[in-house]
């Protein structure tokens, strides 16, 4: 389907875009003049273009640099869409300011450089390389509807899944595919003799004894150019370029002597993986050994936000481990005095981390010793829906252990836990392995990320939300991630601490 000259194309399409950084740059300065002009005096100071004429080689680069980066010159036209193409776009030249940004907080103070006509640029280099490509989008598809220069393609397969992926194809005129029809792989149609079909000064038609079925066509208007015994014969007579498979009665096995056939005489083939329209895994291609490999991700994939995220927990734990150092000595001190002699001061407890996997969470121990014996006893008392255990006034809560669970410094340890790679500051809260095994099996998905000290339910009410909404904040919270997420939940995990909000 991708343009035998892509790799020109995207080479012109660079060249193309450094030039419109270099004009964007030309613009933006002449923006900020007329921005200073039309202000009351005072508010934005005279800047001339030596001020920052620095800048010129380091700003389109560092735009070509984001632009690659987001991928927006792989041909991602097919996997992201025009709106895909633009949220690129938009990341890309937002990402470009912050480099730029971060270049001058680091130049000397002498160096006079506008803010304001960097805070510009990146609106008129998105403006300006924006409008490029919704130029070259139009002028693509007039040609193509002009001329010829269109790739033929047939689909091999039937049923559903291909009137679905041919219609899909038909709305998409620009990625210059042409489907001049359909190979069947319908079990009754195997052997049955077609209308011959023209095809670029050629005619082809399937030989056999049954007599052609009415019409030769498919729900979604395609000729059936023959079945799976004659699609070689096809390939040999009719000049195509692409082969794509949609096999709605064959078998992969069935599909393999096509595939060695297409190898074999240098034509493209592609199979669209429609057998599993998955909700919310969403598909990455990888290589085992060398072996293509389609896995589907439920969460999303280690790139550089988790990698971050990864390192900041860690970092951040042995901070927090220090800072906290006075209070948790405090705290130590208070459960050792009001308990009596060989009773621990911590607890360990076994619960589920990343996919079910066991390990030890620790906290100041805020009942008293034996508590989870004691627990059978207080079932008729539980106060939380579902498989979790809360008691509003739970007799086992020591007076010290009142204090510190109000503000959360009980679970100061688990920041231990973070530093050992178990648990994270934010995710979804670690559950009881008995909990885990009366989940439903939508709810078993909260598992599918790193635990976390604090979470999203955490922060919009603690242990005052039902259990099902606690399990779908969580999963809310799997399928939106992001790092400016967590920090808006670690910023309301502060209030939440200080104000005791929610605390049992």
């Amino acid at each position: 389907m991708l343009r035998e000259n892509r790799y020109i194309l995207r080479q012109a399409n660079i060249a193309f875009d450094l030039a419109l950084s270099v004009a964007a740059f030309l613009i933006s300065h002449l923006a900020r003049q007329g921005l200073h002009d039309l202000l009351p005096p005072g508010w934005l100071e005279t800047a001339s273009l030596r001020n920052y004429i620095w800048l010129l080689p380091v700003a389109p680069v560092a735009t070509i640099l984001a632009l690659a980066w987001n991928g927006v010159y792989q041909d991602q036209r097919m996997r992201l869409g025009p709106r895909g193409q633009v949220r690129r776009m938009a990341a890309a030249c937002f990402e470009a300011m912050l480099l730029l940004m971060a270049v001058v907080v680091l130049l000397p103070p002498e160096t006079r450089t506008s803010r304001s006509f960097i805070l510009i640029l990146p609106f008129t280099t998105f403006a300006l390389i924006f409008g490029k490509s919704l130029l070259v989008h139009r002028l693509l598809l007039r040609i193509r509807r002009r001329t010829n220069n269109l790739r033929r393609a047939i689909l091999v397969g039937s049923g559903e899944a291909l009137e679905r992926f041919a219609g899909m194809l038909a709305g998409y005129p620009t990625w210059g595919l042409r489907v001049i029809g359909v190979v069947t792989d319908r079990p009754e149609l195997q052997g049955v003799a077609f209308p011959a079909v023209a095809s670029g000064g050629m005619e082809w038609a399937a030989g056999g004894a049954a007599a052609p079925p009415a019409g030769a066509l498919t729900e979604a208007q395609l000729p059936i150019l023959g079945d799976l015994t004659h699609a070689a014969d096809l390939l040999w007579r009719t000049p195509i370029d692409e082969v794509i498979l949609v096999p709605g009665a064959a078998t992969l096995g069935q599909l393999h002597p096509l595939l060695e056939v297409c190898e074999e005489m240098g034509v493209r083939t592609h199979l669209p993986l429609l057998f599993f329209p998955g909700r919310i895994a969403h598909p990455e291609m990888d290589l085992f050994g060398g072996i293509p490999v389609l896995s589907w991700w439920p969460t999303r994939t280690i790139g550089p936000a988790l990698v971050f995220k990864y390192a900041f927990d860690r970092m951040a734990a042995l901070a927090l481990l220090v800072l906290a150092l006075p209070v948790s000595l405090a705290a130590v001190l208070a459960i050792r005095l009001t308990s009596r002699r060989g009773e621990p001061v911590f607890f360990g407890q076994i619960r589920c981390g990343l996919n079910g996997r066991l390990f030890t969470c620790w906290k100041l121990r805020s009942m008293s010793v034996g508590a989870e014996e004691r627990l059978a006893e207080l079932e008729g008392r539980n106060e939380q829906d579902g498989p979790a255990f809360k008691m509003r006034d739970d007799p086992r809560v020591t007076a010290v252990g009142r204090w510190l669970r109000r503000f959360s410094i009980d679970e100061i340890p688990q920041l231990w836990n973070v530093l050992r790679g178990e648990m994270s500051l934010v995710g979804p809260r670690p559950p009881l392995p008995e909990e885990v095994a009366r989940y439903d099996r939508w709810q078993r998905r909260r598992l599918s990320m790193k635990p976390g000290i604090t979470c999203l339910w955490q922060v919009m009410g603690r242990n005052t939300l039902p259990f099902e909404t606690w399990m779908k904040l969580d999963l809310q919270y799997i399928d939106n991630w992001s790092l400016g997420l967590d920090f808006k939940i670690l910023i309301r995990t502060v209030y939440a601490v200080f104000s005791g909000y929610g605390a049992s």
